[in-house]
């Protein structure tokens, strides 16, 4: 069944993305679940702790030790908040925002590698495939 052999095809594409970026971020002492929460903290600096953890999916207590790990690297720091000395806002320090930087820098270049021998035709052909797949996941889970 070519249907079940694409879907393969996608998860280890998917897979092996995701291995290089990894053995990247490996660099840093980071996991994927910490990249992501620094750069949602980067892109919404006023958001609380509880909403960060809400929009990651995480326990308060998996944020907590989220937290307490980026901090151990340095890649956050936490302001108390004027308005309310109890509460802290994080942010992303000089060493993580450099972090963020190069690995968008790479992600970039991976992309670009990715699709070497590819011509524009051929991109847009697969862009508008996976579009419709999206669609039709879209479709599926609703």
């Amino acid at each position: 069944m070519i249907e079940k052999d694409v879907a393969i095809q996608l998860k280890e594409t998917y897979q092996r993305i995701t291995y290089i970026m990894q053995s990247k971020i490996d660099e840093y002492g980071l996991t994927l679940g910490l990249l992501y929460l620094i750069i949602l903290i980067e892109k919404k600096p006023n958001s609380s702790q509880k909403e960060l953890a809400e929009e990651m999916r995480f326990t308060q207590g998996a944020m907590s030790s989220a937290v307490k790990r980026l901090l151990k690297l340095d890649m956050i720091e936490q302001i108390p908040l004027e308005s309310d000395m109890r509460y802290n806002r994080l942010i992303v320090t000089e060493k993580g925002k450099s972090m963020i930087d190069d690995y968008k820098d790479y992600l970039l270049e991976i992309y670009s590698d990715m699709f070497i021998g590819f011509d524009y035709d051929e991109l847009m052909k697969l862009y508008n495939s996976i579009l419709k797949l999206n669609k039709n996941l879209s479709n599926i889970s609703s």
